[in-house]
């Protein structure tokens, strides 16, 4: 089982004691169900105080990493937190591989084609027009931040406008991983996307031409995606080198 170093007496305590737990869980050095060692083992582990650790365990419970049980068995017990989106902690996910582009990737064009050629039919007038006023509204957004959460926002849309509730919860829950990925992986100034890419999408949703909408939304997932696999890549090198760095510090 993981042994941990102690922590740098400068450093801040409670951080770097949490850090070092959430690293070990997401790594799977402390699989689902199983118990990290006891409040006071881990206090000699670290080098650190019992209340340092209460806190940090305190932390990982609320942000559900962990759950404590009482009694004669009790103590910390890993929870299974890759089945959570917690966003919070995405560079943690992508690092360990839990979460990958590559997943989204296969989620977003078994899904998205199917989405947007039930827009075709069943969105309304009304949607058809806000999902047009929102693009015209893109070339107004100077942030690249902002525009990325317009972007998706626009996926939403025509997700919320396909008549089916099952594919629009579907496409909220893909937007919100799209967008965790996004902010964790592409740099500030970096675009992936023109804010033209839409315009076939809803062109073919406006035509009612259901067939031509499926194509181009795969087109489109394609194309996003392949950028993301592009920054994926870098921003996993880079990822890894501050973890080595961070990995040398605490333990100096």
């Amino acid at each position: 089982m993981k042994k941990f170093n102690k922590i740098k007496k400068d450093r801040n305590l409670y951080e770097d004691v949490l850090k070092e737990i959430k690293r070990a869980i997401l790594a799977g050095l402390y699989p689902p169900g199983s118990p990290l060692p006891s409040e006071t083992e881990l206090a000699r582990q670290f080098g650190v105080s019992r209340p340092v650790v209460r806190e940090a365990i305190r932390s990982l419970q609320f942000s559900g990493f962990v759950h404590i049980k009482r009694g004669i068995k009790g103590g910390t017990f890993v929870r299974d937190v890759i089945r959570r989106p917690l966003f919070d902690d995405f560079p943690g996910f992508i690092l360990y591989r839990h979460y990958k582009v590559d997943d989204l990737a296969q989620a977003r064009l078994f899904i998205e084609p199917e989405v947007c050629r039930l827009a075709a039919r069943n969105a309304t007038s009304a949607e058809i027009t806000t999902m047009r006023n929102l693009i015209a509204h893109y070339g107004d957004i100077v942030d690249p931040g902002e525009k990325d959460t317009l972007y998706c926002l626009f996926h939403r849309l025509v997700g919320r406008s396909c008549g089916n509730p099952v594919y629009t919860i579907f496409i909220e829950n893909i937007m919100d991983f799209t967008e965790g990925f996004i902010r964790t992986i592409k740099p500030v100034s970096e675009f992936i996307h023109e804010d033209h890419d839409h315009d076939e999408i809803l062109n073919a949703i406006e035509d009612r031409d259901a067939e031509r909408a499926a194509e181009v939304a795969t087109q489109h997932a394609m194309h996003i995606l392949e950028g993301m696999k592009k920054l994926e890549t870098i921003y996993l090198a880079l990822l890894e080198q501050d973890d080595s760095a961070s990995r040398s510090a605490a333990g100096a």
